[in-house]
């Protein structure tokens, strides 16, 4: 393992399902906003758009539902209502090991960023709760890309932000369509199984885990960087 990361300084992480534990709480606030139009969805269904954007659920909804999103231009709105009433009864969970672990890499010299398919301010609000915003140099939202996962914009663009070449990067995927696209992007993916995020084909990783813990076994300080503790 030690070989394949090698030359490696980047890492480009997920965020529902990699750094907090999420996916069921959009789940949840999902279906609460579709019974609001007499649409009852399942988590077997759902589960395609995992790691990806709303365009895709939105087929998802049309396709299994007969529901037309399109035409109903408030139901995002609808959907954050929701979502922010989740997440004020139950919090934003962090994963286990989350903020030793991500403190750790950063104490080895890896530069971080956050790539997702969330909104970006999402992303920075659930970084900031959870207290690791300071390590990540970049946060990017895949919204601001020209495709979403499992295409390979949001893991380059979030690659640019900072100034690393794919083959720098290892990118912390928990979901089929994720992991598919960092290895469109030409990156070395590590695949985390979360039950949370469902049933997920990470076969496309190069390598699985089952705890964020584990990086801490299969990347060690990158080329030429000592460890010093820096707080972040």
């Amino acid at each position: 393992m030690a070989a394949q990361t090698d030359g490696k300084n980047v890492i480009l992480f997920d965020l529902d399902g990699v750094l907090i534990d999420s996916e069921p709480q959009h789940f949840r606030a999902w279906r609460r906003t579709m019974r609001q139009y007499g649409v009852d969805i399942d988590f077997e269904n759902y589960k395609p758009c995992i790691g990806s954007t709303d365009g895709i659920l939105f087929r998802i909804f049309t396709d299994k539902y007969g529901f037309h999103a399109e035409q109903h231009p408030e139901l995002e709105e609808e959907y954050r209502k929701n979502r922010l009433n989740v997440e004020h009864e139950e919090g934003i969970i962090p994963m286990p090991g989350v903020r030793e672990t991500v403190q750790a890499l950063f104490d080895r010299g890896y530069k971080m960023a956050v790539a997702s398919s969330s909104p970006q301010d999402y992303i920075e609000y659930c970084v900031e709760d959870i207290g690791i915003r300071d390590c990540f140099s970049a946060l990017f939202s895949g919204r601001r890309a020209p495709r979403p996962k499992p295409a390979p914009d949001t893991f380059l663009l979030a690659a640019e932000m900072t100034g690393a070449s794919p083959a720098q990067c290892v990118v912390i995927e928990d979901s089929e369509n994720g992991s598919k696209a960092a290895k469109a992007a030409g990156m070395f993916c590590i695949g985390i199984v979360n039950p949370g995020s469902g049933d997920q084909d990470l076969s496309a990783a190069d390598v699985k885990i089952t705890e964020l813990r584990e990086l801490l076994r299969l990347l060690k300080a990158p080329d030429g960087k000592k460890e010093a503790h820096r707080e972040c």
